[in-house]
């Protein structure tokens, strides 16, 4: 095989994998208690527990209270982020209040994207 071709198909090789890595990252399964719990510890309690005062009546104490919702009803809507108050309030201009978590330091980007991924994937516990 000729140099030049052989540094193209040597390129194409390399971006074909590199695309099929970052693909299967994409969809790697998310799970409320891996992935989201540990945000929902770190970002939105004390604010959203069983024992605090809050104006949403929200609480975020288990995954059973996050889907059972507060006074907005649930804040997932399972497949749908764009539709998950949950997720739209992470956003800077959410459709009604303040971004959350109010007071504290954001999600990063990344932190953002997988909790989007587990509500496409369905929201689901384990």
């Amino acid at each position: 095989m000729h140099r030049a071709h052989l540094g193209t198909v040597l390129l194409f090789a390399v971006t074909v994998a590199g695309s099929s890595f970052i693909d299967q990252s994409k969809s790697a399964k998310r799970t409320y208690e891996t992935d989201v719990a540990p945000l929902v510890g770190k970002f939105c309690n004390p604010c959203h527990l069983a024992e605090s005062e809050n104006p949403s009546g929200l609480h975020l104490d288990t995954y059973e209270t996050l889907i059972a919702g507060g006074e907005k009803g649930t804040p997932i809507v399972a497949g749908k982020p764009e539709k998950s108050i949950l997720y739209l309030k992470l956003m800077e201009d959410p459709p009604f209040g303040k971004q959350m978590p109010r007071g504290k330091k954001k999600l990063t980007k990344e932190e953002i994207q997988v909790i989007r991924e587990w509500i496409e994937q369905g929201a689901l516990k384990k």
